[in-house]
């Protein structure tokens, strides 16, 4: 599948390659493919998420609403996205955006897996594995994360072009290694 940037075709492609090497049934190595499945689908996810922001021309926007944050992180991004492109009942700060409910859990986290199913645990798995906690994971968990990082990425597109942008989904893996 044809992607929008050089950097998000390669992201799946790894993916995908760690994917087939799970599937060959390598107990030895299912643990890892599954970590690179699941930790490249999050990339994914982010890497087409700014070229969307990029393309909207909205990333200072993004950043000022967002408290002046330097590097927003994955989490800040599609949770400003949506309020911005889907919300009826906008928040009007990061701090009313990030509300936490009484058991301590940001309330965004049940409106972003309602229309972006999976990015909860894909965010969490993610996140851990960059602060260097390795948690394990199976085959059947690593694919069904994929397919939801894809069906995300899917969904992002169809909100930038129902807000009039049609970004160009036509760099294939083949065609970013040749740039690289």
């Amino acid at each position: 599948m044809p992607e929008a940037s050089k950097d998000a075709a390669i992201l799946i492609a790894t993916s995908y390659q760690a994917l087939k090497r799970a599937e060959k049934g390598d107990k030895s190595t299912e643990i890892t493919n599954s970590m690179v499945i699941i930790l490249f689908a999050g990339f994914f996810v982010e890497e087409n998420l700014n070229v969307i922001i990029k393309a909207m021309k909205k990333h200072e926007e993004m950043r000022k609403f967002l408290g002046g944050k330097k590097y927003p992180g994955l989490l800040d991004k599609i949770s400003w996205f949506y309020n911005e492109y889907v919300e009826l009942s906008k928040s009007v700060s990061r701090k009313d955006l990030f509300k936490k409910d009484t058991n301590g859990d940001l309330l965004i986290f049940q409106k972003l897996e309602t229309r972006f199913q999976g990015i909860k645990e894909i965010y969490e798995f993610r996140n851990k594995v960059a602060h260097g906690e390795i948690k394990a994971v199976n085959i059947i968990k690593a694919e069904r994360l994929r397919k939801q990082a894809k069906a995300i990425v899917d969904e992002l597109f169809k909100i930038a072009q129902n807000h009039e942008l049609n970004i160009p989904r036509n760099i294939t893996y083949q065609t970013a290694i040749v740039k690289q």
